[in-house]
Order: structure tokens, then sequence, then C-alpha cells
């Protein structure tokens, strides 16, 4: 190619690359409701989180079920979980603590381990530890009820969902996109399930007792189980989960919101070209927070949808913990739309 040639394919390149550039397509609403501002500010910005906490610069701390605790964390721990104040804390070490709001330290042990997950229901404490290891034991005496390692996985999506207790059932949400089940009585696998089976990021990403059903899903399905049957729906990319008494909002990566029943029977869809969820908060209304700094409000029959301006784009780390929104060090909470 002479030298004039491979200047004007150089320039044809170039334009083609900056055209693509500017017409890169963003999700924006033809008509804003509103602006929404923020509430408050917390002590100090979110520096960390999970699917179920937020940890701030300052080591206080965000959980979904509590909100805000103006209490620090020892240095290096992140929050797992909680139940009736007391929250389940580990660090990369593979130390794991059961603490309460006041600071007392109700159990702790070292394994050789990193701790995933974890729940503790009574006495017991349901682990999932980075190797795909499960666990179980009284954290009274220290006895173990179940310890079986399955195959290691290494790719995880960072959304890592916790065991769930099912009257004397322990299911385990594993990283291989399984549900292991086994109870304290028989301290062995009773049922494995298979939610998908795509060989990297397939842990299960929400787990969810609702009665005597378990919602489960990983980045590609959801499974619904009762006593008499099971459920799967398959989906590209699932974002997140909410299930509101007898319906199920699945919201996917690619700006869809899928409302089924509990066994995952398709009611209605509700696409938002180019949306990325970052996150919900809900009430009376269901409002999905949108990275380029939008909130979507629709209705619970998805019907309806209005649209508000945040003052921020969505860059940094989002917590959302039922009606309110945590961003950076501001707060924002539901029905103070200004």
């Amino acid at each position: 190619m002479n030298t004039k040639k491979r200047a004007l394919f150089l320039s044809i390149a170039a334009a083609f690359i900056l055209t693509g550039c500017s017409n890169k397509s963003v999700f924006e609403p033809k008509e804003v409701a509103g602006e929404i501002s923020y509430d408050g500010t917390l002590p100090s910005s979110i520096t960390d989180k999970t699917i179920y906490s937020a940890l701030l610069k300052n080591r206080e701390f965000i959980t979904k079920k509590d909100g805000f605790i103006e209490k620090k964390l020892p240095e290096n721990y992140k929050i797992l979980n909680e139940n009736d104040g007391e929250y389940i804390i580990a660090d990369e070490e593979g130390n794991i603590k059961i603490i309460t709001k006041d600071g007392e330290t109700l159990f702790e042990k070292s394994f050789n381990d990193i701790v995933a997950s974890a729940t503790k229901r009574g006495d017991f404490l349901a682990i999932v530890f980075a190797n795909n290891r499960l666990f179980l034991i009284d954290t009274k005496n220290e006895e173990v009820y179940f310890d079986e390692k399955l195959e290691p996985v290494y790719a995880l999506d960072s959304r890592i969902a916790n065991p769930a207790f099912l009257n004397d059932l322990i299911i385990y949400p594993t990283l291989d996109g399984r549900l292991i089940i086994t109870d304290i009585t028989h301290r062995k696998i009773l049922r494995d399930l298979v939610i998908s089976s795509e060989k990297y990021f397939n842990n299960v990403i929400f787990l969810k007792v609702i009665k005597n059903r378990l919602i489960a899903a990983t980045n590609t399905k959801v499974m619904s189980i009762n006593p008499k049957s099971i459920n799967i729906y398959g989906a590209s990319d699932v974002k997140d989960l909410l299930f509101l008494e007898d319906r199920v909002y699945i919201f996917t990566k690619d700006g869809k919101i899928v409302l089924t029943d509990p066994d995952l029977h398709i009611l209605k869809e509700k696409k938002f070209p180019f949306a990325i969820f970052s996150g919900y908060i809900y009430g009376e209304f269901i409002y999905l927070i949108e990275k380029g700094g939008y909130v979507i409000a629709v209705d619970r029959d998805l019907r309806t949808a209005n649209f508000y301006k945040l003052p921020d784009k969505i860059e940094d780390l989002l917590f959302t913990a039922g009606d309110k929104l945590y961003y950076k060090d501001y707060y924002f909470q539901l029905n103070t739309q200004k």
C-alpha cells in the first residue's frame, strides 16, 4: 500500500472509530418527571460492598435489614450476613466472627479456607467457603455437623448468595450453580439440584426462602422450588431479583424487567432500551437506579413508568436497602422527592 492510500485508509478508520464512539447508545428518557435530591450524608463514603452490606471508609457499615450502623468493624473484616441484630463478619485470611451491634463477640473461629458466605440460625452456622467447600457447625460447642468439599471454582461473580435454612433443612448455594440440601439430623447430602451449568461465573447469586418455597438464581437461570414442582426461567445475564408477596421481578443486564408468578410463569415484561440497572429500592412502586443517573419508577404491574433525574451518574459503589439508596457518602429515602 503506497503512502497516499495508507493515509486515506487511516483517515477513514479514524473517522469510523470516532463516529462509533460519538453514537454510543445510552439510556435517555424522553420525558423526566422531576429531579431527586439526596436527603443527607454519611460519615464516610462507601469503599466496599457485598449483595447484603456496604462498608464505609471509616469502617462503619450498612446492611440490608438494619441500614446504617454507627459501629466500626475490625480492620480487614466485612459483613457477610445479619440476623436479629447479630452480624457475621469475615476477613480474607479465613477468620470469621459473629458480633452484636454493641461489638460483643459471640463466636469466632479461624479456618484454612476463605469464607465466601454464611448464615446463622439458632446455634448453627452454615458456611460456603471460597473453594466451594460446604460446612455446618454448632457455634455453642463447635461440633461439626457437615463438611463437604465440592469441585473448586476459579471464576466467580462477586454476587455470592448466603446459605438458607428451611425448618431442619440447610440449603447451600454452591459456587458452581447448584443447590445442595442437607439437614441437621442426617448430616449428609439429601438433594443436589443444578440451576445452571455454565463453565465460568456460575455461582448462585440469589437465594431466598419464602414460606415453603425457594427462589434461587445464577447469572443465566432462575429456579423456583415448592413441595410439588420445580420451575426454571432462563435469561441472559440476570442482574438481580425481587420477591414481593406473590410476584417475582427479574431484572436483566440489558434493561429488561420480567414479572412472573412464584412458579416463574411470565405475567409481563417491560424493556428500557440501553438502561443499565445499578440497583433498586421499593415501596408502593419499584424504583430502578439506572447507571446514567436516572431513577425509573414502575408500578408493581409494570403498566406505567416515570423517570427522575439523580444528582450524579452512578460511577462509584452504590448500595440499596429497602426504601433507601446509598451512593458515595450520600443517601436518599423514598417519599422525599424534591
